[in-house]
């Protein structure tokens, strides 16, 4: 890896991890996900996205570039109930880093994943994309979960 781009990704690191925590903390149980998905769109215009939008299914759209090619990074938002609060460690939503883990309810499936796909999208800005190249973060909202999908036609671009 170039030191350049480590440099890079060195850069956005804290701004990334508190990111993740900041989406991590908001509960975001299947068709409730609206809070979260308001968060990343206020994250993905502070970075500087060219477009930002929420379609009719309330999945979060981000668009760097306008080339014919698309590079789509798909995720999901939504999470499955906690069941007995009483039964975890610590609050599941809390976002605690210990250790240099990060605890809370979609840290790993898939809340993290779509914070690091957001933050890419950033990165992609930053080094410049190829001029035939549209970059989407695209972040699957609705009912994942439960197993619907009701939002993957979006996807059929």
């Amino acid at each position: 890896m170039s030191s350049t781009y480590y440099a890079d990704a060195m850069e956005i690191k804290s701004d990334l991890v508190k990111f993740m925590q900041d989406i991590i903390r908001i509960p975001s149980l299947s068709s409730e996900e609206g809070a979260v998905v308001d968060r990343i769109r206020e994250e993905m215009q502070r970075l500087g996205y060219d477009e930002v939008t929420i379609d009719p299914m309330g999945n979060v759209l981000g668009r760097i570039g306008s080339g014919p090619r698309v590079i789509a990074f798909d995720g999901h938002v939504d999470t499955v109930d906690v069941g007995d609060p009483a039964l975890w460690d610590r609050d599941p939503h809390s976002g605690d880093i210990e250790d240099g883990i990060l605890y809370g309810r979609g840290t790993s499936d898939m809340k993290g994943g779509v914070a690091a796909a957001v933050y890419a999208g950033a990165l992609l800005k930053k080094r410049g994309i190829p001029d035939d190249v549209t970059s989407v973060s695209y972040t699957h909202l609705r009912a994942h979960e439960t197993g619907s999908g009701i939002s993957y036609a979006v996807f059929c671009l």
